[in-house]
């Protein structure tokens, strides 16, 4: 009996160290055979090219937006004249009613002074909207102009062979070949010297202050 074990367990040993012979063939054989890359994996990153360009400085140099903001000026200057005369009547009118306040009728001068209440609400809507309107022309204005900007800026970064444009103010440092600020300027106002702002139509004047009525004439006598 004990013989018999004792084969037993040396053919267990052999085949155990057949299956161990067998297993390390396998992974030397694995070991040096080259591992196909995965279909799933990305391609190797191809190198970052940076170049910087400051949008706001463009805007402020380029020939186009100084037109814009040249017109937007003198379309406020005339309306602050407008605005100036609609304010002089209204001084008018209110010192008229300090000066009848005392010779009035509490009704006549409370409908004096309501008759002055609504023509400063009028001029006070009149500027607002004015101000709205030109404030929206020269945000359409300068918009046309950003995108022209931003046209270029992108021609420039393809001709560079660049894959990343970053703006001036998140650069601490860089070196000079990398910024394309005056470039793009320099081709913005080749491209766009000018730019024809698209004003508000003036606003309806505003009625004249009353005038005072004239004395009745004397009774013809019989």
């Amino acid at each position: 009996m004990r013989r018999r074990s004792i084969a037993l367990m040396a053919g267990a040993g052999l085949l155990f160290g057949a299956v161990l012979l067998l297993a390390a063939v396998l992974v030397l054989r694995f070991a040096h055979e080259p591992v196909a890359p995965s279909p799933s994996a990305p391609p190797p990153s191809a190198t970052t090219v940076v170049v910087i360009a400051d949008i706001n400085q463009i805007l402020r140099d380029a020939k186009s937006a100084k037109d814009v903001q040249k017109q937007i000026d003198k379309a406020m200057a005339n309306f602050s004249k407008e605005v100036s005369t609609s304010e002089n009547e209204l001084q008018r009118m209110r010192d008229e009613l300090v000066r009848e306040r005392s010779t009035l009728s509490p009704d006549a001068f409370s409908a004096k002074t309501r008759q002055y209440q609504q023509r400063f609400d009028v001029l006070d809507r009149s500027v607002q909207a004015r101000r709205q309107a030109l404030q929206q022309s020269y945000n359409d204005a300068m918009t046309k102009i950003e995108n022209t900007a931003l046209h270029i800026i992108a021609q420039i970064a393809g001709e560079r062979k660049a894959n990343m444009v970053l703006t001036r103010a998140a650069v601490l440092f860089s070196a000079n070949n990398l910024d394309i600020t005056a470039e793009v300027t320099k081709r913005l106002d080749d491209m766009l010297p000018t730019m024809t702002v698209k004003l508000p139509q003036p606003a309806a004047p505003l009625p004249s202050a009353p005038q005072p009525a004239a004395p009745a004439p004397p009774a013809a006598r019989r």
